[in-house]
């Protein structure tokens, strides 16, 4: 069992409660982790960089000189690799770098993000913040308060909720998402965990109920 901080709306210390990280298994996965984690880092790139091969540049084929009599080295096109505005030799061509992830290692790649940062202390949890409409000043206020305004942050909330996402988007580098599209990636990449007292609930029977771990990026 671990050891929660839970603050109130305003960000001020309330209590502290247990919870069994266990749910989320025995030790975390660190390789399994590892390769999802760079695998969501490689499906984020766009692989759309180019470069000109020797048929792609524009000019004459012409040589620049004949091939003997002038003393000079022999020399083929204008636009060879080697001269000024000539062509890229094996230069990168667009791609495809996505792979990919079995659901059942995103899975268990979750549960092991999520066991680190229960394990870690970098999980904390906010009780009765609500959004009647956007307040973004609202949201910081309980930040600074609490002391989590500095660093990155994920805010988990138990489902969508337009309010409190128009709340937290301009939030600097700070995450919102339901407990539901929660993924292993967004899970390390960002410092700190808070979560809803809906959402640390919604947890609490493991991935099996809580979450059904998010789509590949």
């Amino acid at each position: 069992m671990v050891e929660v901080q839970v603050y109130d709306a305003s960000g001020k210390p309330k209590e502290k409660i247990s919870f069994d990280e266990t749910v989320f298994g025995d030790k975390v996965k660190s390789r399994t982790l590892r390769e999802i984690v760079y695998a969501y880092e490689r499906n984020q790139r766009q692989g759309t960089v180019n470069t000109k091969n020797l048929s792609d540049v524009a000019g004459s084929n012409k040589k620049p000189w004949k091939q003997k009599g002038t003393g000079r080295a022999r020399t083929g096109q204008k636009h060879a690799p080697h001269r000024r505005k000539g062509s890229v030799a094996h230069g990168p061509h667009p791609r495809d770098f996505h792979s990919s992830i079995p659901t059942k290692m995103r899975r268990l790649a979750l549960a092991s993000a999520l066991l680190a940062r229960f394990k870690g202390g970098a999980v904390s949890v906010v009780d009765g913040l609500t959004f009647d409409k956007p307040q973004t000043r609202k949201l910081t206020r309980m930040l600074e308060t609490a002391g989590l305004a500095e660093g990155s942050l994920l805010l988990g909330v138990a489902k969508a909720d337009k309010n409190f996402y128009l709340s937290a988007r301009n939030v600097p580098k700070s995450l919102i998402r339901p407990v539901s599209e929660f993924n292993a990636y967004e899970v390390m990449k960002q410092r700190r965990l808070l979560l809803t007292r809906e959402a640390l609930d919604a947890l609490k029977g493991g991935l099996k109920h809580g979450t059904k771990a998010g789509k590949e990026a």
